[in-house]
């Protein structure tokens, strides 16, 4: 029975080179002790997740989680644990932070963010490895994927369907304190992970989250969704109203809400479900102006956006003369390119809609080329033009760009046109891109193709942009023009009229 696990003794030690390990400067001295746990099942637990480490991180990365491991260790031999179960880590947890505080350790650290140039609150890393560790326990269980409190999305035996740019892996329940209620919505949610995009099912979840800890404490004894009564859902709305902060608006929220309980309803045949919300229980949609960025703040971005990593500002360059979403231009592949009547065509497949193809510039099909020659150079044969660096098969994540993006505007303090901080977001350029379609006077149909919608719903939001940008260009015009006038006027002012 292994007592101690040296770090030169673990695989990822043991396959580096001779001058891999020196800049290691692993001590010969150092291991993880198993020594003391208070069960078999713990010690054997350890030992698999050391070891598992072992083939996945490098030797540094294993000795910076040594002190963490010490930590949690002399934890479980404290409290007698004999058994770490997944679904019992709200516990595990809890009974971790009470003995963190009885030994001195803080229950929060303190990070600093440049993307945002702000300090933030962190979960402390004993915290974040013990959830390491839960994870890796819940690996070992063999019950279906349906009966856990976390899904793992890459158990089902059918595809989920996930935006590629975004890093979402599990999907958790544990948020809904009720029992009754958590196994309505994991039935209710395993139906709409086989025909809806994860983004719908995860702006479901934080509706019923948030629903399901109002009414715990509003509506202790409500133990099932199909108790709801018309009353609950009147207070519930009388709270978003009056008390709730988190949002300037829930209208999107409780749409969500709606559609979660109303296939509650189908799914146990309760007709009166689908009555619990009336059409005046929806607030209005909010009215607000796209954001957009002047000319000069586009040239003023580029210039360092010019300087960054050449793939990242090819994409970054491609995403604003191609007008998509950032999920489409991320996602773009290397066959996406054909030639009709010697002009160029690119085809977008929309995550969030319909494929479609639109001709574009020669510049611009140069510069896709270049970005595709590039990863072919590097990756071989990829599935996506823009590739994860670590992970080839997956594109991009807009984390990455987001982060990167972020940190460049406030090393380079780049200022917008009233001198404040630059607020970046890459939908700003889809934005930017309507607009000037809008200032070419093309036809509604004609943009509403161009930015791969399916109708021209969204257009007259373009417009409303164009037409407040030529309110502010012309406003010096204007005031001259109200000056001539009004001279005109005085000298009128002596005939009758």
């Amino acid at each position: 029975m292994l007592t101690r696990i040296y770090l030169n003794e673990l695989d990822c030690y043991r396959q580096a080179n001779e001058e891999q390990r020196k800049r290691m400067r692993v001590r010969a001295d150092r291991y993880f002790s198993l020594e003391g746990l208070p069960s078999d099942n713990i010690r054997k637990l350890l030992e698999e997740f050391i070891l598992d480490r072992g083939k996945r991180l490098a030797p540094s990365s294993l000795s910076s989680e040594l002190l963490y491991y010490n930590n949690i260790r002399q934890f479980l031999i404290d409290k007698n644990i004999q058994n770490l179960i997944p679904d019992d880590e709200e516990q595990i947890l809890l009974s971790l932070k009470s003995w963190m505080l009885e030994n001195g350790y803080a229950l929060t650290s303190k990070k600093y963010r440049p993307s945002y140039d702000k300090v933030g609150i962190e979960t402390p890393g004993i915290v974040r490895h013990m959830k390491k560790i839960l994870e890796f326990a819940k690996e070992g269980d063999n019950r279906d994927e349906q009966e856990k409190d976390i899904w793992d999305l890459s158990n089902f035996d059918f595809p989920v369907l996930k935006n590629p740019i975004k890093n979402a892996r599990t999907l958790n329940f544990r948020k809904i304190i009720q029992p009754d209620i958590r196994e309505e919505i994991k039935k209710v949610m395993f139906l709409h992970l086989k025909n809806k995009p994860l983004g719908t099912i995860q702006s479901e979840m934080v509706a019923i989250n948030r629903f399901t800890g109002y009414a715990q404490k509003a509506f202790p004894q409500l133990h099932s969704l199909l108790e709801l009564e018309r009353k609950h859902i009147e207070k519930y709305l009388i709270y978003l109203h009056t008390e709730a902060t988190e949002r300037k608006n829930y209208r999107s929220d409780l749409y969500a809400l709606r559609r979660t309980l109303e296939d509650v309803g189908n799914l146990y045949d309760d007709k009166h479900m689908g009555e619990l919300f009336l059409s005046n229980d929806f607030p209005s949609t909010p009215r607000y102006l796209f954001k957009v960025y002047s000319d000069a703040e586009i040239k003023r971005l580029n210039k360092y956006i010019f300087l960054m990593d050449e793939q990242i500002c090819r994409a970054l360059i491609i995403h604003q003369m191609l007008g998509t979403r950032i999920s489409d231009t991320l996602t773009l592949k290397p066959d996406c390119l054909t030639i009709k009547k010697e002009r160029y065509f690119i085809r977008i497949d929309q995550v969030k809609s319909v494929t479609y193809e639109k001709a574009i510039s020669d510049e611009l099909a140069q510069l896709i080329l270049k970005a595709i020659d590039y990863t072919r150079e590097r990756y071989g044969e990829t599935k996506y033009i823009f590739v994860n660096k670590n992970d080839p098969s997956k594109p991009y994540q807009y984390g990455m760009i987001q982060s990167q993006i972020m940190t460049m505007i406030r090393k380079k303090d780049i200022r917008d046109d009233h001198g404040e901080l630059l607020k970046f977001g890459t939908h700003i350029f889809r934005h930017c891109y309507g607009k000037k379609l809008t200032e070419m006077h093309v036809d509604d149909w004609l943009i509403a193709k161009l930015l791969g919608h399916k109708t021209t719903q969204s257009v007259p939001y373009y417009r409303k942009i164009g037409n407040k940008m030529m309110a502010d260009e012309t406003r010096n015009v204007r005031k001259e023009m109200d000056k001539i006038l009004l001279d005109i006027l005085e000298g009128w002012a002596d005939f009758e009229i």
